[in-house]
């Protein structure tokens, strides 16, 4: 299991929201999500306070193999005392290697070319009052599974490791959830926004502020609840990533929560001068932080890019 599901899985276990165990730790709400979906992973601090926290170990929660540490290191102690004839015979069985490896990647490129790229796309249903997910990492244009993971509960009783379709799977998942008076929604991070048309409205946008326009698409029949929180990020053209804004003193939201529901427009007024001060110059995102229908968290994010010029 990867950190992030290992985090994800340890803080809803002990019940905790995203922001509240980063205030156990002393980090951001933001700084939990990016952990989660692997986007960064914890200092070695960090570590001891979630190792704290959860209860156990830091070596149970990287799933450290503490034997094939101590094996790796012997098998290097035996190597470094092998003699000149060894080395030579190494070196030669590793040019070999090589030439092997490029050919198979060859090979495997080949084979693996027209499969497109690996998308990640989570089902997330209400069912019995509860709430479950289920992630898979696959080919986009053939649809074959490549990585399963979140929630066991769909899994141990669907058995949906014999299927090879991540299509099928969500299709499967989301009759057996339906057939049982629940419901589900497909979401990528890509695709989040599917769910909402949401704009700047013309003539407000400034250094200091902007102007949503929010409204649910008309094929969907959610309802959206939003945080008041929001997060500002601002593009590094040298790696093309956002980076968060560092706020200049304590931030104060302009809306408390609220919702937004089928066929209605919601118009939001966001100021961000008195935290983050003037922009300057430059590509920006602003997120805010909400759930879809009857999914009490807050894990989903809708984000808008805009430009400062």
């Amino acid at each position: 299991m990867k950190l992030g599901e290992k985090i994800l899985k340890l803080r809803k276990k002990n019940g905790l929201s995203q922001e509240e165990l980063g205030e156990r730790i002393n980090v951001t709400r933001q700084t939990i999500s990016n952990w989660e979906l692997g986007e960064t992973t914890p200092n070695t601090e960090q570590l001891k306070l979630l190792s704290k926290e959860f209860n156990i170990s830091i070596d149970d929660l990287l799933d450290n193999d503490v034997k094939s540490i101590l094996v790796d290191k012997v098998s290097n102690t035996e190597k470094n005392t092998k003699t000149i004839i060894m080395i030579l015979v190494g070196i030669v069985a590793t040019i070999i290697f090589i030439f092997l490896c490029l050919v198979a990647a060859r090979i495997v490129y080949k084979a693996t070319r027209n499969t497109g790229r690996r998308l990640e796309e989570s089902i997330i249903c209400s069912i019995y009052g509860e709430y479950h997910s289920y992630s898979i990492t696959y080919e986009e244009l053939t649809g074959i599974p490549r990585e399963l993971g979140g929630d066991p509960y769909f899994s141990d009783i669907l058995e949906l490791d014999k299927y090879n379709d991540a299509h099928q799977i969500f299709n499967i998942i989301n009759d057996y959830v339906k057939k049982n008076n629940g419901s589900c929604i497909r979401v990528t991070e890509s695709n989040i926004n599917d769910y909402l048309d949401l704009f700047v409205k013309e003539g407000t946008l400034t250094n200091k502020g902007l102007t949503l326009l929010m409204k649910i698409k008309d094929e969907y029949d959610y309802t959206l609840t939003f945080g008041e929180e929001f997060f500002l990020e601002k593009l590094n053209n040298k790696t093309n990533k956002y980076e968060s804004v560092k706020s200049k003193t304590e931030c104060a939201y302009n809306e408390i929560a609220f919702v937004l529901k089928p066929g209605k427009e919601f118009e939001l007024s966001q100021e961000w001068g008195g935290c983050f001060g003037s922009l300057d110059k430059g590509s920006y995102r602003l997120t805010k932080n909400g759930s879809i229908e009857s999914f009490n968290i807050y894990d989903f994010l809708f984000s808008i890019e805009f430009e400062i010029e």
